[in-house]
Formats: structure tokens, sequence, C-alpha cells
């Protein structure tokens, strides 16, 4: 049995299941072909969340980047690095 594809442009409440289909071991897949419009994020909340006001945030638009990368662990001492002579150009 071949694989059916079939692609809706407006993709209806209930979909019918072919006859030669009906009670097997399918697989269906319902995949957009357009991404979704994201929505437009409430900034006066982000800024909110890391206790800040809006009119405080200097780049409004680095406000979605905030929180993102976690804080790294503090590091361990380095030790005393040598120090070397300056170099005397003639």
């Amino acid at each position: 049995m071949e694989a059916i594809r079939q692609i809706y442009e407006k993709l209806p409440e209930v979909i019918t299941v072919p006859a030669e289909m009906r009670n097997q071991h399918v697989k269906v897949t319902f995949q957009p072909l357009e991404p979704l419009p994201e929505p437009e994020p409430d900034l006066e909340e982000m800024a909110a969340r890391f206790g800040l006001k809006l009119e405080e945030v200097a780049d409004i638009h680095a406000l979605k980047f905030m929180g993102c990368l976690p804080d790294f662990p503090p590091r361990a001492p380095q030790g005393d690095y040598e120090v070397k002579p300056e170099l005397d150009l003639l």
C-alpha cells in the first residue's frame, strides 16, 4: 500500500480516513507549511521579570535575550603569572 500525502489550504475540523487505511497501524503527522506569526512580546512584563522598569532599559530589543545564558560558576584561582621584563628597543 502506498502512503497518502494530502495538503490542505485550510485544515478542517475532521479529516476523513480512506477506507483502505482504517483499522491499520498508521503514522499521522501534522506539519504546518508556513511558520506561525510570533506574538508581539510584552516588553513591560519582560522588564519586570528582571526587576526593571521599561524606561531603565537601554536596549529594548535586548530584553528577549536577558536570562538566556546561565550564571557561570566562579573561576578557581589561576596562580601567579610570570612577570617578564620589558623589551628594550634601541
